[in-house]
């Protein structure tokens, strides 16, 4: 069986991960095949990527965006440590396709699968988009494995496309039971499951193998602030001083909402971690405060003690939607309490029963094990 993917495996952190982390899994079943579709050029900062960024999201935000990119020494080293950890790790396709001719991969593949991340975030790509496979032949198998819908809403006109989209596919399912729910709402049957993020679908020991290194060896918090503000920054600053601890960041996360705080935020500056470094300052962290999804994924898998910020947009409110993502990823694994909002203290004694935390993911990873190997092989 010759199996192709379409999801994001670049430029961000938890993208990276996950990609890998599926492909780690299929890796483990005999007789499949198996690589990821290149639908963008293969180097983040090829000319193809630099147009097709115009195209979505105009000249004045791309070349923002660009200018951040290599507007200082560690971002440029940032960006070519996240390339050569995605030419090293990730099995991408020669062929590299867009919206008009990636139909042509039916020439290669007998199966698609879609997912995770948030592929079918409407905010985010067209509900028409190849994310949803729609260019597939009739008769090969079309599987979604834990794209995240993203939102909480969609408008009629996107429940009636996503309806058609799912018309077609052999198995359906969702990263966050939220978006399960709302999928099975929109198609009108209990088609849609939700299953684990990749990243939690495969065993804890991939991860301690490529993050063994610690990279500090004083005690500290680890701050991962996709966005944020620089109140919150700040408060992560004075637990710190109340714990005797560093502040190890990692800087300008987010392009599209950079906070100037982050120049003077953190004794560390982690400018240019690759994604393995980036799961080891985890690892190795006292506390994690963060806003960022997969953050979370791995401060569970380590049993760090964590807090939450809730992600706010480029206008700087709190997305509601992205607040359900953090909430059913802590309800799935039996964890209350950890998401910060305004005026609400971090407890930092707080205990989390990581025993039961591990019984909960180890029953989601063999429920999810399930969907995936009954809709590649069944």
């Amino acid at each position: 069986m010759k199996v192709g993917i379409i999801t994001w495996w670049r430029n961000n952190y938890g993208s990276i991960l996950q990609a890998l982390a599926l492909q780690q899994k299929l890796n483990q079943y005999n007789d499949l095949q198996y690589e990821i579709i290149c639908q963008f050029g293969k180097k983040a900062t090829s000319v193809d990527n630099f147009f097709d960024k115009i195209k979505s999201v105009g000249l004045a935000e791309t070349c923002k965006r660009v200018f951040w990119k290599v507007a200082f020494k560690g971002l440029r080293l940032r960006n070519k440590k996240m390339q050569q950890f995605v030419d090293k790790n990730l099995k991408v396709s020669n062929p590299q396709y867009n919206e008009h001719d990636i139909a042509d991969s039916n020439k290669y593949y007998d199966t698609y699968i879609c997912g995770s991340d948030q592929i079918w975030n409407p905010d985010l790509v067209p509900t028409d988009s190849m994310y949803w496979l729609p260019f597939v032949e009739k008769g090969k198998n079309k599987i979604a494995y834990a794209p995240s819908l993203g939102v909480s809403t969609v408008t009629e006109k996107q429940k009636e496309q996503i309806k058609t989209n799912l018309s077609s596919f052999k198995a359906v399912s969702c990263r966050e039971s939220s978006g399960a729910i709302t999928i099975n709402q929109i198609i009108g049957e209990k088609k849609c499951e939700a299953v684990l993020d990749p990243t939690m679908l495969i065993e804890r020991k991939f991860w301690d193998t490529i993050s063994e290194n610690k990279i500090y060896n004083e005690k500290y918090i680890f701050a991962y602030m996709l966005r944020g503000t620089a109140k919150q920054r700040k408060y992560i600053e004075k637990l710190a001083r109340e714990k005797n601890l560093k502040i190890v960041s990692i800087p300008f996360l987010d392009y599209e909402k950079i906070d100037l705080y982050d120049l003077k935020f953190g004794d560390y500056k982690l400018w240019d971690a690759d994604p393995a470094e980036f799961i080891s300052a985890i690892r190795h962290a006292e506390y994690v405060f963060c806003d960022s999804f997969h953050c979370i994924v791995f401060s569970i898998l380590y049993h760090r003690p964590f807090f939450v910020f809730p992600k706010v947009g480029a206008d700087g409110k709190i997305k509601e939607s992205q607040i359900s993502r953090m909430k059913d990823l802590l309800e799935l694994t039996g964890i209350k309490n950890r998401i910060l909002f305004e005026n609400i203290v971090a407890d930092l004694d707080a205990e989390i029963n990581w025993d039961n935390s591990d019984r909960e993911i180890q029953k989601a990873r063999s429920d999810s094990e399930q969907y995936l190997e009954q809709a590649l092989f069944m």
